[in-house]
C-alpha cells in the first residue's frame, strides 16, 4: 500500500452533511490509477513525479455508503496513506481561497477530469494547492509556485472578484477536513456532477467591454439630459 501526499509520493450538500463524521478513502489502486507531474518553480525548485487531481475517492457517513466520488487535494505535502480510512467533516466556505480552488475544481471538471490533458490537470492542481498554502497545517514557505499554475489563479480570483462565482457555487463543491490537521483536505465531486457554466476566459474581456459600455452609455444619457 502506498501513501500519497499532494506533490510527493509518500506513503451533496455542505448544509446537509454539516457536522456529519464522513469518513474518506483515496483508491487504494496506487500507482495505477495515479498520474504524476512534474514542473520547476519560479525559484529554480525541481518538483518531480507529483500525483495530480482528481483521485477516485470513497465516501462513508450520513447519506454516502462507501460512494464513489472524485476528490481534489488542497494540502501541498500533506500525506495521506491510499486505502486507508480518515473521519472528517464538511466545512463552510468562509474564505476567498476557499471559493477560488472550488472555482478551479468545477474549471477541471468541465475540462473532462482525467480526460484533461496533464499538463492542464497539473497546472490547475498546483494553482489550487497555492490558493490552499495559507490555511495548510502543513504549509509551504515559500510555496514553490509553479508557472503555468499563475493564469488559472487569475481567473479564479478575477470570477470570485466580479461574482462570477460565489459561496452558493463553491456550495457544490464541498470541502472535507480530517479531524486530524495533518491529514490532506479534499474538495469533493460527484462523479456524474455537471459542471457550472461560466464565461470562458477569452469571454471576460468582452464581459468587461460590455460593463464599459454600458457605463459610457448612462453616463452620455446623464450629460445629454443636463443639456
Amino acid at each position: 500500500m502506498g501513501k500519497l501526499a499532494c506533490g510527493m509520493l509518500l506513503a451533496l450538500s455542505t448544509v446537509s452533511h454539516a457536522n456529519t463524521i464522513i469518513q474518506l478513502t483515496l483508491d487504494s489502486n496506487f500507482p495505477a490509477d495515479y498520474e504524476v507531474y512534474s514542473y520547476t518553480s519560479t525559484t529554480g525548485q525541481a518538483e518531480n513525479n507529483i500525483p495530480i487531481d482528481p483521485y477516485i475517492t470513497y465516501l462513508t457517513g450520513g447519506s454516502f455508503n462507501n460512494t464513489e466520488v472524485w476528490s481534489f487535494c488542497f494540502d501541498f505535502y500533506s500525506p495521506t496513506t491510499v486505502g486507508q480510512t480518515y473521519s472528517g467533516s464538511f466545512e463552510t466556505f468562509t474564505d476567498p481561497s476557499d471559493l477560488e480552488s472550488t472555482f478551479l475544481i468545477n474549471e477541471l471538471n468541465g475540462l473532462g477530469k482525467t480526460d484533461a490533458p496533464l499538463a492542464t490537470r497539473g497546472a490547475i492542481s498546483t494553482a489550487i494547492w497555492q490558493l490552499m498554502n495559507p490555511s495548510s497545517a502543513t504549509g509551504e514557505s515559500p510555496f514553490p509556485d509553479d508557472p503555468a499554475a499563475v493564469p488559472y489563479i487569475s481567473q479564479a480570483a478575477t470570477a470570485v472578484a466580479n461574482g462570477w462565482w460565489t459561496a452558493a457555487d463553491a456550495a457544490a463543491f464541498p470541502i472535507w477536513v480530517p479531524q486530524n490537521s495533518q491529514v490532506q483536505r479534499f474538495g469533493i465531486i460527484l462523479l456524474t456532477q455537471t459542471p457550472t457554466g461560466l464565461p470562458e476566459p477569452s469571454g471576460w474581456a468582452l464581459a468587461g467591454l460590455g460593463v464599459l459600455g454600458l457605463v459610457v452609455l448612462r453616463r452620455w444619457k446623464a450629460n445629454a439630459n443636463l443639456l
